[in-house]
């Protein structure tokens, strides 16, 4: 029985596995999902695939028509989905794993290095302290959906860290960044009025982690927003209401050059 690969490119082009890489070796065609993620290849992988069926896949294919193509193409023999990051976190790959395995085909996850928890212990953050992360998203026709705000003050309860996972389509070319999703959460502070997201509540913005171009930060929410982040994909981390003093050293070690102009 043929094999369906679902392959995580990790969050940089030079960090994809080995493993990665020998299965797409392996495959006769190679699917590359891109809407829930930001996906670069290296120059090595660009060569693998140079002689392979390479086909892009949207979310329609995935999700209105069901993988359509790509259980068409299993039968002609072994393929791989190329995947941002690590691939079990969209839940759309997920349910493509479950229809495989219902019509017969194995099915061998290759994982990737993902942006959780990884934004979170590389700022210096304690990985016991991280609470329940949540997607931050644009607010459409004029409703802001502030769930976000309640996962914020229920880790807060806990003392835990909040991973902001920031809006992101890449075929809507939808990329939020750190100081629209501060100005976000601060729209929802002046609907709330709870305390949770003032100016002065700590934070860390990340970009583009993994790479040579990554960015670290941590200060205010106030200054965060002033800081001229343009390096994708972005990240924000409301940090918990105490940190350990190990978090406290580690964050200052961890703040890198880009943050410098921030007091």
């Amino acid at each position: 029985m043929n094999k369906l690969y679902i392959i995580g490119t990790g969050l940089a082009p030079d960090l994809i596995t080995l493993r990665a890489i020998k299965a797409l070796k392996s495959v006769k065609r190679v699917f590359i999902e891109q809407y829930t993620g930001l996906l670069m290849l290296n120059e090595n992988i660009k060569e693998i695939l140079k002689d392979k069926e390479v086909r892009r896949l949207s979310r329609r294919d995935l999700e209105d028509l069901g993988g359509k193509e790509i259980f068409d193409s299993l039968k002609d023999g072994d393929v791989a989905i190329l995947v941002p990051g690590d691939p079990l976190v969209a839940t759309t790959h997920t349910s493509i794993i479950v229809e495989a395995y219902k019509r017969g085909y194995k099915v061998e996850v290759v994982p990737g290095i993902s942006i959780i928890p990884n934004a979170l212990t590389m700022a210096g953050l304690m990985i016991y302290k991280m609470g329940k992360p949540v997607t931050l998203v644009y607010p459409k026709e004029g409703i802001i959906y502030d769930y976000p705000y309640d996962v914020i003050k229920e880790n807060d309860s806990r003392n835990l860290h909040t991973v902001l996972l920031l809006e992101l389509d890449m075929e809507r070319n939808v990329i939020m960044k750190v100081n629209e999703a501060i100005d976000i959460l601060f729209m929802m502070e002046d609907i709330r009025k709870e305390g949770v997201v003032k100016p002065t509540r700590k934070g860390v913005a990340v970009a583009a982690l993994g790479s040579k171009r990554q960015i670290i930060c941590f200060n205010t929410l106030e200054n965060l927003r002033k800081l001229p982040i343009n390096e994708i994909p972005q990240t924000l981390i409301i940090t918990s209401p105490k940190l350990h003093f190990m978090e406290e050293e580690m964050l200052k070690v961890m703040n890198n050059e880009y943050c410098k102009p921030l007091k």
